[in-house]
């Protein structure tokens, strides 16, 4: 169980501004809830209402006050500023290069409509350059129909013995769920959660088209279940494999199933809810009093962050499983088996977008698992890629604490070959899935070495490329402190 701070001492709100006056251009707030293992990074806009009022919105929610005295002024650009100021600097330019770098970052940071304007701009000015015939070609085959999902989903009930669980469908997603369905003015959580597998597909296909590899679609839609409880989850997993009761979700390769539950049900969020509504009681009966304001500004600001929470749970267990299933579904993982278990990760876990991240996009820099790349890096005797590579770091785990550090350096080796080395990482995968296991499905750790050393050339010289590339990369948090120094230098 993780450390509980006391309540109203860790319901620490920062808001990311360099002076109380310039609140209404401000982009982020950083909370800490009680429990959390981080605090959460949410980008919003904030306006003064009065001198002892400040309101924050987040998108897609109704605003909250909140005290100026809880304020820690730092400024810093919004993922939507970093993407304007490359397509402003493209615009000028009139250069493809250009609005295809805008393009990356616009995938990036997860604005899929920007990712086609830049597009569009470039095929205006060369219609047939080679990129944007690759991402044409990725589209259409994307759009493709696939047809009736009858098949698939008595398919779906066969393998997993749920004939009483309702069935929600999707363009390319076959979906059983025993969650509520929504009032009339809301989306029900089963169509959020088909709406989040549909943006992490059409993402995956367009960052391998964007850098190269135009992949094939599934001809079917892909399964996935959707249990409205974390117990009734854990039932199911578990009586697949033991070893499953601690996964937020799971792929089965065998039966090539996606299953999922309600982040929000768990007993650390259901003890927080509780919190909320007792929280929510005290508002109601604070009013008229000297405190009603404070007590109503602690409640709202509780429930909004746990609202939030709930759905970015839900956006990084989705975003990293439903990757595995796709890497299984096109070709670039073998299905049959997950006997490489660094690549599988180190997969997921770059296409994975951070708690506290919102939708961040493709390649996000996740602190947990930057934090995880440093342990491993400063333990010299953890760090030669051979151990990583042959999946020794995973094997030899013997804590939960070295399983997320091995994922750690799963990710950030991955994100080093994904943006540095793509098409050299894209043979390694295909050779890998060429490798014969012995009866117990083991491969020779020393052939491991010999497939990655064949793909990228000398170890030594890549581990080093690799760790000053890990040295560039920033979190969010890193960027604004950057951005508020920059700010205090003297002109």
């Amino acid at each position: 169980m993780p450390y509980r701070t006391p309540f109203l001492t860790s319901l620490v709100l920062v808001v990311l501004q360099s002076v109380l006056a310039s609140f209404s251009h401000a982009d982020f707030i950083v909370y800490s809830l009680p429990g959390a293992k981080r605090p959460i990074i949410l980008e919003g806009s904030v306006r003064v209402v009065s001198p002892t009022i400040v309101e924050f919105t987040y998108p897609g929610f109704s605003p909250i006050a909140i005290n100026p005295k809880d304020v820690v002024a730092v400024k810093a650009p919004s993922r939507r500023e970093e993407f304007k100021k490359a397509y402003a600097q493209a615009t000028r330019a009139q250069l493809v290069d250009e609005f295809l770098k805008a393009a990356k970052l616009a995938l990036q940071r997860g604005l899929i409509k920007e990712f086609y304007q830049c597009c569009s701009d470039a095929h205006k000015l060369e219609p047939q350059h080679p990129t944007l015939l690759r991402l044409a070609e990725a589209r259409r085959r994307v759009k493709q129909p696939l047809g009736t999902h009858a098949e698939t989903e008595k398919k779906l009930r066969e393998l997993t013995s749920q004939s009483s669980m309702k069935v929600e469908v999707s363009q390319h997603y076959v979906m059983l769920h025993d969650t509520q369905d929504a009032s009339s003015e809301k989306r029900s959580r089963a169509k959020k959660r088909l709406e989040l597998l549909e943006q992490v597909y059409e993402s995956f296909f367009l960052k391998f088209a964007l850098d190269g590899v135009v992949l094939t679609p599934p001809k079917e839609h892909l399964m996935v279940m959707l249990f409205a409880e974390e117990q009734t989850y854990l039932r199911y997993a578990t009586s697949l494999d033991p070893e499953l009761r601690s996964a937020s979700g799971f792929w089965s390769p065998q039966d090539n199933i996606g299953v999922f539950y309600d982040q929000g049900t768990t007993e650390e969020m259901k003890h927080l809810l509780q919190i909320s509504e007792e929280l929510k009681l005290a508002k109601r009966r604070a009013r008229g009093t000297a405190n009603s304001r404070e007590v109503a500004q602690v409640a709202n600001s509780l429930d909004l962050l746990l609202r939030i929470a709930r759905e970015e749970s839900d956006i990084e267990v989705v975003s990293h499983e439903a990757v595995h299933q796709l890497a299984g579904n096109t070709g670039i993982m073998p299905r049959s088996t997950v006997s490489l278990r660094w690549a599988h990760e180190g997969l997921a876990s770059y296409f994975e977008c951070p708690a506290a991240a919102g939708w961040a996009g493709v390649g996000a820099v996740n602190e947990t698992r930057l934090i995880g790349y440093k342990k491993i890096f400063r333990t010299p005797q953890l760090a030669p890629l051979e151990l990583l590579v042959t999946d020794l770091l995973f094997d030899a785990a013997r804590s939960d604490g070295a399983v997320l550090d091995a994922y750690g350096y799963a990710w950030a080796l991955t994100h080093f070959l994904m943006e540095r080395r793509f098409q050299d990482l894209i043979q390694y995968y295909l050779k890998c899935s060429e490798l014969q296991g012995d009866e117990a499905g083991r491969i020779n750790r020393s052939e491991l070495v010999n497939v990655f050393t064949e793909s990228f050339g000398d170890i030594r010289k890549l581990e080093q490329e690799f760790h000053l590339y890990m040295d560039t990369l920033k979190t969010d948090v890193e960027r604004m402190r950057e951005a508020q120094l920059k700010r205090d230098v003297p002109k």
